[in-house]
């Protein structure tokens, strides 16, 4: 589904100072073992819950359903959530949907809702939006894991109000929660008011979410594939277990990534997407990497650019800077629909290099160019080429960076799946909150 190439991350590409060589990862082959037994540990102790996720066919048809109902009852789908209760499902409908999805008139939409996806609580956005929407016609899905989120519970307290005075008691008929299948106070408010809902396994964090109920109720209710999603995790799956890094891709980005910062000091994560439709699969990747892994003065710092806007940008810097990153490539190699094959005519003489090419033509030679460049500059740089832009191997994408993302945090040492760090603005927001 997706190749890998890593050779700009090695010295024959970079150079010794720079890149790896294979003495490093044989070398580093008894380390790489200990993050095998770790993650197989952590998958039977029950803590990686998200690699049962592209299994768990059970789930699947619950949310079919109720994305039918969806599908035929609303013109809106607004999705309450914020972190990993939003990112994926970014990702996804970026990568999926029409890249003008909500600018379509219904019948162009193929009678599918708007999408909007409201991941923060700035009154200014939120506010004009709900003014803007016919809330009779909209439905909302209300996702927290734990069922505490405050910026989550302040959106859902503004959307009840106006639904009450529209609606009155029909206003359930227009809310969804995804939360926890027993505990925290959503499934209790849910309990409570007898809300339809869907369940987020236990064992399965926000930011490792997205092929469960949170990413797949709303991926569905717009139409996207998501048996094909979870069919592209699968296959990465089945080949994580296997010690032999040039068969276990997510090991292979895990140990690239640790041993260019503990050896050759990179520091930096750079995600460099060349796919307009892979933009908001960086910001999914900068939550993952950074809440997973920076923890005790270890980690990566992820960073986030786009190709080819970002090579008139912060190229100067990659080439230039300070040589401390990484850069990760991503590029589709088939373009989805035969208009994406319309080549150039009619340049200026100047411009005759252009002459029979397409955009798609133009951005691969953008991105073989600044690798390339990267390379000559001794800055190292990998890259993943998915073979067209689909659910399967989006569903591929996703899998190999949440395990890669385990694997990194087994070798740092670091259980992946906590983020304490976050938890002291958490609870000096409601301190705040509550003495004013």
């Amino acid at each position: 589904m997706l190749t890998f190439d890593f050779r700009n991350c090695m010295e024959d590409g970079v150079g010794r100072d720079h890149g790896l060589c294979e003495q490093d990862l044989n070398d580093a082959q008894p380390l790489l073992d200990r993050a095998l037994t770790q993650l197989k540990r952590w998958h039977e102790d029950g803590v990686a819950g998200f690699l049962d996720l592209p299994s768990m066919n059970g789930v699947i048809d619950g949310i079919s359903k109720e994305a039918l109902r969806v599908r035929g009852d609303f013109e809106n789908l607004v999705v309450l959530g914020i972190g990993g209760s939003a990112l994926g499902l970014r990702c996804l409908a970026g990568a999926l949907l029409h890249p003008f999805h909500n600018l379509l008139d219904r019948e162009a939409r193929g009678g599918l809702p708007r999408l909007f996806v409201c991941d923060n609580v700035d009154p200014d956005t939120f506010i004009s939006l709900l003014d803007t929407l016919d809330l009779k016609k909209t439905c909302f899905n209300v996702i927290s894991k734990s069922g505490g989120t405050t910026e989550t519970q302040a959106q859902l307290a503004l959307v009840l109000e106006r639904l009450h005075v529209l609606l009155g008691d029909g206003w359930r008929n227009n809310v969804i929660v995804t939360t926890d299948p027993t505990a925290g106070e959503l499934r209790k408010y849910v309990n409570a008011e007898k809300l339809k809902s869907l369940s987020v396994p236990s064992n399965v964090g926000g930011r490792f979410s997205v092929l469960s109920a949170v990413g797949l109720f709303p991926a569905a209710c717009m139409g996207i594939d998501i048996f094909g999603l979870r069919e592209g995790a699968l296959l990465v799956t089945k080949t994580a277990s296997s010690d032999d890094i040039t068969l276990n891709a997510p090991l292979r980005l895990a140990a690239t990534h640790y041993l260019l910062d503990h050896k050759r000091g990179k520091k930096i994560s750079v995600m460099f997407p060349y796919c307009d439709g892979l933009s908001l699969f960086a910001d999914w990747y900068v939550q993952l990497w950074a809440e997973s892994l920076g923890k005790e003065g270890k980690g990566t710092t992820p960073l986030k650019a786009i190709g080819a806007t970002d090579q008139h940008s912060q190229l100067q810097l990659f080439m230039e800077g300070p040589n401390d990153k990484v850069l990760t490539f991503l590029g589709v190699r088939e373009p989805r629909t035969s208009r994406q094959k319309m080549t150039l005519k009619n340049l200026p003489a100047n411009f005759n290099y252009l002459n029979g090419k397409t955009l798609g033509d133009v951005l691969h030679a953008e991105q073989h160019a600044t690798a390339d460049a990267l390379r000559q500059a001794k800055r190292p740089n990998l890259t993943i080429t998915l073979p067209t832009l689909n659910a399967r191997s989006l569903g591929s994408l996703l899998m190999t960076f949440e395990i890669a993302t385990a694997f990194a945090g087994a070798l740092y040492d670091r259980s992946p799946f906590d983020q304490p760090g976050v938890e002291l603005s958490k609870v000096l927001t409601k301190k705040i909150l509550s003495a004013s």
